[in-house]
């Protein structure tokens, strides 16, 4: 119980952080609608050939916007010692990363609710439950997988350079599971099912692993 109490006031103070400073969210706000007006004059999109350039399109604005939200999860806190002070109250340190999580994935969310309706909006592909579904799932893990990689190269000087090269690989199962995903939401045909049931194995797996490992990295 401790633990969530912990993760949720990380979370809390995260967000309110965002909220009086008003810095990351705008931001990629206005990044993911930039690489949709980009795409949509770069690509001939008509209605046949959207529900195939559109899941593309989605994905590579959430992996970019994803690194950096996940990369400004820990450099706060490093810059001002702040991590330092939070781990010697004895705070869990599985508590303390997945509060970073659930933060920086909350902030992730918010930029995705601007990006699928202006994704709709673009393209015209239907905005669905299912869609909604996929990406969210999506999130997850990549938020998990995020923050356990920017924990990791907080205190490096290259950490702008080591975050993607060390979280890309790795998001890559969700990329294509979701992108599948988000091909059927659109129409494209195929199974959804069991590309969701695939996106909520890796989330399994990745949450479990980047909880075991955050005891070491925020530790050290």
């Amino acid at each position: 119980m401790r633990s969530f109490r912990v993760a949720y006031a990380i979370a809390r103070k995260d967000l309110l952080s965002e909220w009086r400073s008003r810095e990351m969210v705008p931001a990629l706000a206005q990044f993911v609608v930039l690489a949709l007006v980009i795409a949509n004059f770069g690509f001939q999109i008509d209605s046949r050939n959207a529900p195939a350039i559109a899941p593309g399109v989605l994905w590579l604005a959430l992996v970019f916007a994803g690194l950096v939200a996940f990369g400004r999860a820990f450099t706060a806190e490093r810059e001002q010692h702040t991590l330092e002070a939070v781990m010697m109250t004895g705070a869990p340190p599985t508590a303390v990363f997945m509060g970073k999580a659930l933060g920086a994935a909350a902030l992730l969310v918010l930029c995705e609710a601007v990006l699928l309706p202006a994704l709709t909006l673009f393209f015209g592909t239907p905005f669905s439950p299912e869609l909604v579904i996929a990406v969210l799932l999506a999130t997850v893990g990549m938020s998990a997988l995020g923050c356990i990689f920017a924990a990791m190269v907080a205190q490096l000087r290259a950490r702008e350079l080591l975050l993607p090269l060390l979280t890309i690989p790795l998001w890559i199962p969700f990329i294509v599971a979701g992108g599948q995903a988000v091909q059927v939401a659109m129409g494209a045909g195929g199974e959804l099912d069991k590309a969701l049931w695939l996106l909520v194995d890796f989330d399994i797996l990745f949450l479990v692993l980047t909880s075991l490992a955050a005891r070491f990295v925020l530790d050290d």
